[in-house]
């Protein structure tokens, strides 16, 4: 009977998601569309009702879906990506809405506006399912927005994604790694765990942190102010060479990183999976659909060389529970996404929770860790 019901609320939600609330969000450019579903989310669960709604509506949980991960434990292995909520205002939604966890920001040291054009950095690729971003790490500062958090009680685990501040003014290698610094010092007593971000695709001075004399000088310093008892992962970008992507993981290995964030988005020119026509923009890169290939295939080099001896947190077009299952028998531990709940609705959380425990039931696990790099074995 409940199966029956689930399916039931899973079709109705999926349905009004796509013929009305959908149509009209995509009435609004995507990124007022974003910040005005803030603002509705901020108001919706500041009340028990509204939070015991989302959940009557989205949340979804099981047993098998329980799993820990480097001493933390979660409900279920499905996150909030880093990029959506970059302020982190909306925690006491992501429960409600059926994750596992959330991961915030990217927060920097010092206050970022981003890259310029507010109002016009985010770009739907319908046909694509693919949102194009060019943000360039807008946030307001590990200081004012871990004062605001210090005091907030998370209900799922919470990662802090650490980015150094997108200005020229942080460009020397020293000066980017106190940055990294600043942010992790004023998280302290925040979060579960922290990831740092070497990968984004939208700032003014690339990927230095992909040249592994600077990423051991990051590394190195992470090592002196690293808790005991918060993991720290590395956050890697979608378009490496496999010498890139070597020598990142070894140089993590090195560091005893306790895992990598694969990936993070891609760049139009590095991508064939989107249709060209959709590209009205010429900055930015791509999310969802596109990066999904990069990254399911990341991930099985990626487990593959670290002989399945380091977290892996999968990143890149999860539609569905098929999508997320992909990742975790190839080796991911835990999964993110953002792209599609844009697409698909929220909704989609409690579907790809549901969908997980029966393709655990249909392959014989009765638990997501021994389903973790079953189609990918070991040599």
């Amino acid at each position: 009977m409940n199966k029956l019901i689930y399916e039931l609320r899973g079709t109705v939600n999926y349905l009004l998601y796509r013929w009305v609330v959908r149509p009209i969000i995509f009435l609004w450019e995507a990124e007022k569309a974003h910040n005005k579903l803030k603002q509705f989310g901020l108001l919706f669960v500041s009340n028990k009702f509204g939070r015991g709604l989302l959940k009557v509506l989205f949340y979804y949980q099981h047993s098998s879906l329980n799993t820990t991960v480097d001493g933390i434990k979660y409900d279920n292995p499905i996150g909030l990506s880093a990029g959506f909520d970059k302020e982190g205002e909306l925690t006491d939604a992501y429960p409600s809405i059926g994750f596992g966890f959330a991961e915030l920001g990217s927060f920097t040291g010092d206050r970022c506006p981003g890259n310029p054009g507010v109002g016009r950095r985010l770009f739907r690729l319908i046909k694509s399912k693919s949102i194009l971003v060019w943000y360039g790490l807008n946030n307001q500062g590990a200081v004012a927005i871990a004062k605001r958090l210090k005091s907030k009680k998370f209900s799922i685990p919470i990662g802090i994604n650490a980015a150094k501040t997108n200005d020229s003014n942080y460009f020397d290698l020293q000066t980017s790694i106190d940055d990294y610094l600043k942010t992790l010092d004023e998280f302290k007593n925040i979060g579960s765990y922290y990831t740092i971000n070497i990968s984004c695709p939208n700032t003014q001075d690339g990927e230095p942190f992909v040249e592994r004399e600077n990423l051991d000088a990051l590394l190195s310093a992470l090592d002196k102010v690293k808790q005991a008892h918060k993991p720290v992962y590395v956050k890697m970008a979608a378009d490496l060479t496999t010498d890139e992507i070597n020598t990142i993981v070894d140089t993590c290995l090195e560091h005893k990183v306790n895992g990598l964030v694969l990936t993070n988005l891609t760049k139009p020119s590095m991508s064939g999976e989107y249709f060209k026509e959709e590209l009205t923009f010429d900055k930015g890169a791509l999310s969802g659909l596109p990066v999904q290939r990069i990254s399911i295939n990341m991930i099985r080099h990626v487990y593959q060389r670290t002989h399945g001896k380091i977290t892996i947190i999968g990143v890149g077009g999860v539609f569905n529970a098929q999508d997320a299952y992909e990742k975790i028998t190839a080796g991911a531990n835990l999964i993110e996404m953002i792209t599609s709940m844009i697409f698909e609705g929220p909704q989609v959380v409690g579907e790809i929770n549901r969908g997980l425990v029966a393709l655990l039931k249909k392959d014989g696990f009765s638990s997501i860790e021994e389903a973790v790099g079953s189609r990918n074995p070991l040599k």
